[in-house]
This record gives structure tokens, C-alpha cells and sequence, in this order.
């Protein structure tokens, strides 16, 4: 279809992402935008580019299928490309109140952690989640004995 109408190739990519994405097919929409968005003419539409980092973020959301398991958080390398895919959003369309909105709260959900802890264990201690979650120290480095 696009083949056949390539003025109107970018508006039919959004629909297709569009539809795709009502139609609860995620991962097929993302697919489609990770193939087209690095090429000509679809890089420089802002649309796609919101659309894929819609995505991202939707993708980064933990998931909640044992809710009784240790504290989850958002995976932040989605949440790095979301915001990558809304910055060149932004640069394209500096007015684009999606993307500025999205930039604002990216660094929110970053730092953010998503409890879910059972009421009947001892696991719920704010100061043990906070340990077991921040990310391990760097290792001195020592000089080798020549």
C-alpha cells in the first residue's frame, strides 16, 4: 500500500501504528516503527517518533504478573530509548506538548520504584528494598605487582 501511494507513505504508517496499537498489538507496532523510522522520509516525522517512544514506555512498565514477589521498577532502558524517541520528537516539533510532557516525566519514572509487597512478610522494610535496588559499588581499582 505504501509502495503504491508514496506521497502519502508517512500518513499511512501512522494509521497502520494507529490501528495496530488499538488493536492491542504492541509489539508488531514497535516492530513496524524499529523498521521504518531510521529510514527517509519516516525519521523526520515527529508523529512516529512519539508513537515509538509511547511504546517504549509502555514496554518499560514492570510487570505485574506475581504480585507478591520482590519490588519491581520500570526497565530503564526502555525508558532511555522512550527518551531518545521523544527528545527527536521535540527537536522536530518544538511546540509538540507530547513529547515535552513525556521529557518531564521520564526522569520521574526512572528514579521511581514500584513496591508490591506481601502484608505478611518481613520483606516490606523501606530500608532493605532501598539497599537491595541501588545498583552495586564500583570495585577500587589496584595497581598489578610488575
Amino acid at each position: 500500500m505504501m509502495t503504491q501511494y508514496p506521497e502519502d507513505c508517512e500518513s499511512i504508517l501512522q494509521e497502520l501504528i494507529f490501528r495496530l496499537v488499538m488493536a492491542g498489538q504492541y509489539i508488531e507496532a514497535s516492530e513496524k516503527l524499529d523498521l521504518y523510522l531510521p529510514s527517509f522520509p519516516y525519521q523526520d516525522n515527529p508523529i512516529l517518533h512519539i508513537y515509538a517512544g509511547l511504546l517504549r514506555v509502555y514496554a518499560a512498565q514492570p510487570q505485574e504478573d506475581h504480585p507478591n514477589e520482590a519490588p519491581v521498577s520500570f526497565d530503564t532502558i526502555s525508558l532511555r530509548d522512550a527518551q531518545s524517541h521523544f527528545e527527536r520528537a521535540r527537536a522536530l516539533d518544538v511546540d509538540n506538548i507530547v513529547a515535552n510532557a513525556f521529557l518531564a516525566k521520564i526522569p520521574i519514572l526512572m528514579n521511581s520504584q514500584q513496591t508490591i509487597v506481601d502484608p505478611d512478610s518481613d520483606e516490606g522494610d523501606p530500608a532493605l528494598i532501598a539497599r537491595s535496588t541501588s545498583p552495586p559499588q564500583k570495585r577500587a581499582r589496584t595497581e598489578l605487582p610488575a
